[in-house]
């Protein structure tokens, strides 16, 4: 077959398309179904590599490839659909979403628009598939930043391997695919590898092999055919089903539908049993707007759920109705157009389609920056209970670190980057650490710091418990983790403070011995000659009701709902571990206790509001505003375990016998 057929149209390459959106917004839409529809963006990454490839080596190998030309191409065809996207989403973002997410969206959306919207989400601790992305209207552009940086440079490299090594391209693009998937395999464990392009390169790398070999070596057997879009249908549909949310991706499990597409594709470069059912008139036409599909049902979707709106089956058609709708009108009077007008050229392209808009989108990310959030959006008193849900931000990991992020705790680093509390004090007293639960309890901490007058220094990493250690752990011989390894570097710290303040999700790993290992790390605090301050954890509830408040105040609620946490959910989930924590304090009495709901709960609720403060930001997590207020609540009325010795007995004993009085009323 020659090259010309290999580069004409290809309709059932439009099919493909059609599979690819079509399991992607079955995933987005219920992940109960299509376990794995979030590999359509990997199929789609490799039809773009063998297309984009395809231009690419017909224009060298003609000697018309420029890469004016090629970048005039791939804005024309990327911007204009993109630019409507932005703007409705930035229009409705505007009105939903309150201050602390509005800077999410709108550094999203500069981000975006510098190609590094991939590199953004990467930062973040939720990973794809959290449940805070959920609500992230510009999620879903960290495929097109990750298009777009490799376009930046394949274009290059596919010179360098014409005018150098011609006849080795196949050889050499295997390699790089393989190397590129061993790196990926490796780094599945990370968060940000799903976001990256040196987890996804060899995908793209896979469409343009697919590219090569079929020029190299063209079907001849209508049986072979038949054989190879079998097999590629297989994998592709296997791999949308088999795989799913806890499998490990991209690695080798990215490999299945990777491959299954390129030999779908390698297969249609003739007439087999599936090319007609791609190339049939409905496979096509929505193949022709997928790009634009891709585009508008995310944040159909995620605005519906920020907005509390259950994806019901009739709620789910009615948004996929929509999506088709927006992205005809897109496909027909947008995309169409701009990509078959011949008086476009680079320049006009470059300014009319990305500076202009980049510019305007990237100053809407830098005033919502600077301004916080844009809160003039709304009235004064939504002002004030909006604030309340903002919360700490550490994008330089430097204190509240993921697990791939750890290097050797010391002194030095805390005072230097960590601290808290009485920063007037020249040495630190308190040591926090912990899991994303400590982390919320800092302005908690540091009220109480501030009341005692004392330094504090803190070390947190999600997930990560302060009692975990290699010894305590049912596998010690495995060796640590860089949980443990980080939790020892903190426990050497002991000695040279006064108090080391523990916090975590307790209940989230019953798995653990943590009678056992709570029991350990007091012990160890103790013969350091520091002082064991544990706190109980703050109540938890399932469904979200860190918003009901927000929501019921905006009016989009019943007036009438309750949004607080029923107390007998609290005392079954919680009181287990709240009894192995009086049990360390039993055993250590100079160990103190920090109780939470002593301030949030009565016998009957636990409040998530108190006046016009919300006081979280997820289902568990506390947000910054609230967490302090509590621990000002908790000086105030019932003590401060971070006084000395003789104040701390005082409000003891002034808490118990107001707890009396109570009891007596």
């Amino acid at each position: 077959m020659n090259q010309a057929a290999h580069l004409a149209y290809r309709p059932d390459i439009d099919g493909l398309r059609a599979i690819a959106v079509l399991a992607v917004i079955a995933f987005h839409a219920s992940s109960v179904i299509v376990t794995g529809g979030f590999v359509g963006v990997d199929i789609f990454f490799v039809i773009s590599g063998f297309l984009i490839t395809g231009l690419i080596a017909k224009g060298m190998e003609t000697g018309t490839f420029t890469f004016v030309d090629f970048y005039t191409r791939r804005i024309k065809r990327i911007f204009p659909a993109y630019i409507l996207v932005a703007l409705v989403t930035f229009i409705i973002s505007s009105y939903l979403l309150i201050p602390n997410d509005y800077i999410f969206y709108t550094t999203s959306l500069a981000a975006s628009w510098a190609f590094l919207s991939n590199v953004f989400f990467s930062m973040l601790s939720w990973g794809y598939f959290g449940q805070r992305t959920e609500e992230f209207p510009l999620l879903h552009t960290w495929s097109l930043s990750v298009e777009e940086q490799f376009y930046f440079l394949f274009p290059v490299v596919l010179m360098l391997l014409f005018r150098y090594c011609r006849k080795q391209i196949i050889p050499v693009l295997l390699a790089a695919g393989t190397a590129f998937a061993i790196l990926s395999e490796f780094k599945t464990g990370e968060i940000k590898a799903y976001f990256l392009l040196t987890s996804r390169a060899h995908e793209l790398i896979i469409g343009a092999l697919a590219y090569f070999i079929s020029q190299k070596y063209p079907l001849r057997s209508a049986g072979a055919s038949n054989a190879l879009v079998t097999l590629g249908m297989g994998l592709m549909l296997g791999s949308m089903f088999m795989i799913e949310k806890g499998t490990p991706f991209p690695g080798v499990n990215s490999l299945y539908p990777c491959i299954g597409t390129a030999l779908v594709i390698y297969a249609g470069t003739r007439e087999n049993m599936l090319r007609p059912l791609l190339a049939s008139r409905p496979m096509v036409s929505v193949g022709l707007i997928s790009y634009s599909l891709y585009l508008w049902h995310w944040p159909i979707f995620s605005f519906l759920r920020y907005r509390r709106i259950d994806i019901t089956l009739w709620v789910g058609i009615g948004a996929v109705a929509l999506a088709f709708l927006l992205s005809w009108l897109t496909w027909k009077y947008v995309e169409t157009p701009v990509r078959k007008s011949k008086g476009l050229n680079f320049k006009k392209a470059f300014v009319r389609l990305y500076a202009l808009p980049a510019a305007a989108f990237m100053s809407v990310g830098l005033v919502s920056y600077v301004t916080e959030g844009a809160p003039y959006r709304f009235s004064n008193e939504m002002r004030e209970l909006i604030s309340s849900y903002s919360f700490e931000r550490d994008l330089t990991r430097s204190c509240s670190i993921r697990a791939e992020d750890y290097h050797k705790v010391t002194m030095d680093y805390l005072m230097a980057n960590c601290a808290f509390g009485d920063t007037s004090r020249t040495k630190a007293e308190v040591l926090l650490m912990g899991d994303s639960h400590a982390h919320h309890f800092k302005p908690f901490v540091d009220a109480l710091a501030k009341e005692a007058g004392v330094k504090a220094v803190y070390h947190v990493q999600g997930t990560c418990f302060p009692t975990a250690l290699q010894v305590t752990d049912k596998h010690p011989e495995k060796g640590p983790d860089t949980c443990q390894q980080r939790n020892l570097d903190l426990l050497a710290l002991a000695p040279s403070v006064k108090y080391v303040v523990m916090a975590g999700f307790w209940a989230s790993e019953p798995w653990r011995d943590l009678e056992k290992e709570m029991m350990y790390m007091a012990g160890k605090i103790v013969e350091a000659g520091a002082i064991p301050v544990i706190f109980k954890d703050n109540p938890y509830f399932e469904p979200d009701l860190s918003q009901c408040i927000l929501h019921r105040t905006r009016g989009w609620m019943p007036a009438d709902r309750n949004c607080n946490i029923p107390y007998g959910f609290v005392a079954q989930t919680q009181t287990p571990v709240d009894q192995i924590i009086e049990k360390v304090q039993a055993h250590y009495p100079s160990a103190r206790i920090i109780d939470p709901k002593k301030i949030m709960c009565t016998t009957q609720e636990c409040v998530t509001y108190m006046g016009n403060v919300a006081l979280y930001k997820d289902a568990n997590h506390i947000n910054t505003k609230a967490s302090k207020l509590l621990g000002e609540q908790y000086v105030a009325r019932v003590n401060n375990p971070l006084a000395d010795a003789s104040a701390y007995m005082s409000q003891m004993k002034r808490s118990d016998d107001v707890a009396q009085a109570r009891q007596v009323r």
